[in-house]
């Protein structure tokens, strides 16, 4: 009876594995139909948006190109009116502007028509009579035409001289005995009405996210429908860069070309972009096209898609469910007890492994901010203490200050470790920061290893995470030493590198070198040459990693027999190293007595804090979370500073509390004391400038605290 039962049930599994395949093929098949013919689409949206766009472009190409027919025209009309005047008779005439004038009521394109006599001074236009007198001798369009004759010029970006909206100007030469190679007798100038385009350019854009341009060759944006800023209507128009974006493609391709681009330069947008050159003219239409909207029709195409294909797909998958449904009805009775018991055991097992996890996570994440606790009230307190003990008791605190300084090294690279942070890159000399190894490094070798210096005296100013760089070599110098069962010598070199801006660090050794084998590996994570428990094949990749994330390199040179070097290249910068800043005068501190407001919820550091504080000579009060400490200064603002923690019970961090207190109180200023690093509370919003990070001292806390209120009152003068 169990062996037929236990083979029925086999029977049963087959067919319910054939009807889960058919119930995954019904619904899988339809959705990956529809996943190609989805990406089939956005293709060919793609496509159809950059044709359109095309199109436009020729349009508008079209538009400008009998805008410019038109006023090259009018410029010549112009030209034959005043021909044989002098520019006395053209600035007196009256009759002259009223023609400058119909001129411009008759072309809507026309915003004003200048005339211009040899020494820039505008004699007649159609602005007003008679004309001002207005100098524009020293505008770019004048000197050209002066110094040559340009022919039909395009000047700009100008403002219009009725609207101040941006816009441009067209001139020529006024014709003059010689023909073009004759004297320069003044320049005839006309402004091109920015709110033509404008109502021209509405009807060729219909939704939102389009945009038209008229760009020069130079980059020169002459004028933009609808504008950068609606605000500002009038504001400058920007100039394109001539090294990438949509000059380097109009370099590329002069004529006309489809361009697209995920960083615009003038909004910083994902844009399509379609140009023409304007006839024989150095000015180009563009008519751009955000990206968005044709993701938002390809979303609408889809949605209509998925409006036929779900019903389909659930008609199938419903029929594939029936039946798998009805053959594991049958089979329910015998699996029942089986799945359950497995299920349980499942569950137990996701849940072991979710507690695993969840103590995993709490530990990486929290020991060190735990530990930093500790250690701030541990230094706190034997700073307090150091003020109580004979000159005779202070070395045998010496010892103790020692272990908790590496003990907040250790946490604080834990903690940078359990977050994964980027480097906190700063600049330091090279040679300095080296030298200062000296005795780490010294101690790390053994008494039959020498350890020889080569560095530079030329300042080598790089940015780097000066602890990744102190781990960096003395990476180098215990795996050079390891290389060295017998003893020998390890040499670091410091110096500008092969590469131009560039700074060299080498450590080579006299071991027996590396085969080329094992060269090719040396750098990848966990390879390691050494026995069990005597290296764990990070020490190189550590390295690798912070060279590439300092903007450098690094590589090795090993043969057998000739040793193994080293080498890591470092960008120079030409930013200078932070200088440690002077002690100031006895009398600039604020030495006043000041009321501080201390919010911890760990009884040890708080104790400490206080304790500290009130030697210092302030007046402390003191709260055990963010709620409590807001209660009290609804009825008790006369404090001069916050100092608080960032992790705290009651649903209100240091973080909730100090933007709380800058929009409430601006005036008192808020001091956060954490063991996380200051970048990693910058992502949630705090202030860099006003983070102490956990473990200090009372004297670095008083420094900080006096440092705050003093550019407070600072500011609050200025």
């Amino acid at each position: 009876m169990p062996i037929r039962s236990l083979d029925s049930r086999t029977d049963r599994r087959g067919s319910l594995r054939l009807l889960r395949l058919l119930l995954a093929v019904s619904v899988a098949l339809p959705l990956l139909l529809f996943a190609g013919i989805g990406w089939r689409e956005r293709w060919e949206a793609q496509d159809e948006a950059e044709r359109n766009s095309s199109k436009n472009a020729l349009i508008l190409h079209e538009h400008m190109l009998k805008v410019f027919d038109t006023m090259s025209q009018l410029l010549d009309r112009v030209d034959e009116r005043i021909h044989g005047r002098s520019w006395q008779e053209i600035a007196a005439s009256d009759s002259l502007h009223s023609y400058l004038k119909t001129l411009k009521g008759e072309l809507e394109q026309i915003g004003a028509i200048g005339l211009t006599d040899p020494d820039g001074i505008v004699r007649n236009s159609s602005l007003v009579f008679p004309a001002r007198n207005t100098y524009v001798g020293n505008r770019p369009d004048f000197r050209e035409q002066r110094e040559r004759d340009a022919g039909l010029l395009i000047a700009g970006p100008v403002a219009d001289p009725v609207t101040g909206k941006p816009s441009f100007g067209i001139s020529r030469r006024r014709s003059g005995p010689g023909g073009p190679d004759g004297k320069f007798d003044g320049m005839i100038a006309a402004i091109i009405n920015p709110d033509y385009f404008a109502s021209f350019y509405r009807q060729i854009i219909g939704t939102e996210g389009e945009s038209i341009a008229l760009i020069r060759d130079d980059g020169a944006m002459l004028m933009r429908f609808p504008t950068l800023d609606a605000m500002r209507p009038n504001a400058a128009l920007p100039t394109l860069p001539a090294d990438r974006g949509l000059r380097a493609e109009i370099r590329r391709q002069p004529d006309e070309g489809i361009f697209r681009t995920g960083d615009s330069h003038v909004q910083g947008l994902d844009r399509v972009f379609a140009y023409k050159r304007v006839g024989s003219f150095p000015v180009y239409v563009v008519y751009g096209l955000d990206q968005t909207q044709i993701t938002r029709s390809w979303w609408r195409n889809m949605a209509l898609d998925a409006a036929f294909v779900a019903p389909a797909t659930l008609a199938l998958a419903l029929i594939a469910w029936l039946a798998y449904s009805r053959a594991a009805s049958e089979s329910a009775a015998v699996q029942r007890w089986a799945d359950e018991v497995r299920n349980r055991e499942m569950l137990e097992e996701v849940l072991r492994q979710s507690q695993k996890m969840e103590a995993l996570g709490q530990l990486t994440g929290g020991v060190a901010h735990d530990f930093n606790n500790l250690l701030t009230a541990a230094l706190a307190n034997l700073h307090l203490l150091s003020r109580h003990l004979p000159v005779e008791g202070q070395r045998f605190l010496t010892g103790t200050r020692t272990a908790l300084e590496r003990a907040e090294k250790l946490t604080r690279q834990l903690l940078s470790f359990s977050r994964q942070d980027a480097i906190d890159l700063t600049v330091v000399d090279l040679g300095d920061s080296l030298r200062r190894m000296d005795d780490l490094l010294e101690r790390s070798i053994r008494a039959d290893v020498t350890l020889d210096w080569n560095i530079a005296p030329a300042p080598m100013a790089v940015a780097v995470d000066p602890v990744q760089l102190e781990m960096a070599v003395l990476n180098l110098v215990l795996n050079a030493r390891d290389a060295l069962p017998g003893g020998g010598r390890i040499r670091i070199t410091a110096a500008p590198g092969p590469e131009p801006r560039t700074a060299r660090i080498e450590v080579a050794d006299t071991g027996a070198g590396m085969p080329p084998e094992v060269m090719a590996r040396a750098f990848d994570p966990f390879f390691t040459t050494k026995g069990v428990g005597k290296g764990t094949g990070l020490g190189l990749s550590m390295v690798y990693g912070f060279a590439r994330q300092s903007g450098g390199s690094a590589s090795i040179d090993s043969r057998p027999g000739e040793g193994t070097r080293v080498r890591i290249d470092l960008p120079l910068t030409d930013a200078r190293p932070a200088e440690s800043p002077a002690p100031a005068p006895a009398a600039t501190p604020d030495l006043r007595p000041l009321r501080i407001l201390v919010v911890e919820d760990n009884p040890l550091v708080l104790m400490a804090t206080v304790e500290g504080l009130t030697q210092e000579g302030f007046t402390v009060e003191t709260a055990e979370d963010g709620v409590t400490a807001l209660t009290l200064l609804e009825t008790d603002r006369n404090f001069d500073l916050v100092v608080s923690d960032v992790v705290m019970p009651g649903g209100v961090s240091g973080i909730d509390l100090a933007r709380h207190i800058r929009e409430q109180w601006p005036q008192l200023r808020v001091l956060l004391a954490s063991g996380y690093s200051p970048e990693s509370l910058a992502t949630m919003g705090a202030d860099t400038a006003s983070v102490l990070a956990k473990p200090f001292t009372p004297d670095q806390l008083t420094a900080r605290i006096r440092a705050l209120v003093q550019n407070g009152s600072a500011d609050r003068i200025n």
